[in-house]
């Protein structure tokens, strides 16, 4: 018995011996381990609220996508993208959080004067104020934007030259995919002016050209037919807000006349309505036997 004492004792001071000595770095390790955990499961619980506030949305409302919500359309689409933006931003927020906070515990653990270090680091910060002003423009700029609900992930908006889908707002950069699948990335700091064309509502605008001596009451009333008859669609009646409107003789110029067909929709759905006008005012032109202008030749140079 004496003999197992022995191994027992001599084990548990060589245990105390090793933490003794090796506290610090196992303390730092520690801090370390806890911070990517902590880290992953608040990042984890963030996105698991936003996506099961996207998803209440659009199950109350028995859509697939943002831009469909019908009831309160504005309020709950907008609820849903400034949800995923928040998010966006609420995770590196906490990231960059919690690596300040494990860094100053790690510091404190290697003695280092946490009090000292303050009070210079806040002065080296007064002097790179300076030398950083883009980088706080960038960081101020991008925190107004979302909390302005100027932007959110999922809109569609032009930046300057670039058109796209908004994909992440981050704290300095913001992430549009253009069209043909471009990612750009746009500096907040940048962002002077910003057109969102999915908040409120859009317009489809369809400009239909024809030859001068055509019967444009004829056109008009076959043009207002075929939207008409277009809206009766499920699919297409869920994007549109109002009733066509025909605008009348947009410009003229020699031989050609071009009456402009507007019609009002919900956010990001004019381009999709716009397309199924297009198709419908064909089929209904080929029926009525009118027939649209040529297209006017063009010369080298880009002349007409």
């Amino acid at each position: 018995m004496e003999g197992v004492e022995d191994v027992e004792e001599v084990v548990t001071n060589a245990f105390t011996t090793f933490l003794q000595t090796y506290q610090v770095p196992l303390t730092i390790l520690a801090i370390i381990v806890v911070a990517v955990l902590l880290n992953w499961l608040l990042r984890k619980l963030l996105m698991r609220t936003v996506t099961q506030i996207v998803r209440g949305v659009k199950k109350a409302q028995d859509v697939d996508t943002t831009s469909e919500i019908q009831a309160a359309p504005y309020v709950n689409a907008r609820a849903v993208q400034r949800t995923r933006t928040l998010g966006s931003v609420g995770r590196v927020v906490i990231t960059w959080t919690i690596v300040v906070i494990s860094m100053i515990l790690i510091l404190g653990q290697l003695g280092v004067n946490l009090a000292a270090l303050l009070t210079s680091a806040g002065i080296v910060a007064a002097g790179l104020a300076f030398g950083a002003q883009n980088l706080v423009k960038d960081i101020l700029n991008g925190i107004f934007m979302v909390f302005e609900d100027q932007l959110g992930v999922g809109d569609v908006v032009t930046i300057g030259e670039v058109s796209g889908t908004v994909e992440d707002v981050g704290i300095r950069v913001t992430q549009v995919r253009a069209m043909d699948g471009t990612l750009w990335f746009v500096r907040n700091g940048e962002i002077l002016t910003l057109g969102n064309s999915s908040q409120g509502w859009g317009r489809a605008l369809i400009d239909i050209t024809v030859r001068a001596d055509s019967d444009l009451d004829r056109v008009e009333e076959v043009t207002l037919e075929a939207a008409r008859e277009l809206l009766k669609s499920p699919s297409t009646a869920r994007k549109v807000t109002g009733e066509p409107e025909l605008w009348g003789v947009e410009s003229a110029f020699g031989d050609r006349a071009t009456l402009r067909l507007a019609v009002r929709t919900r956010p990001e759905a004019q381009w999709a309505v716009q397309r199924a006008l297009r198709a419908s005012l064909m089929r209904h032109f080929n029926e009525a036997g009118i027939k649209l202008a040529e297209e006017l030749p063009r010369f080298p140079g880009g002349a007409a």
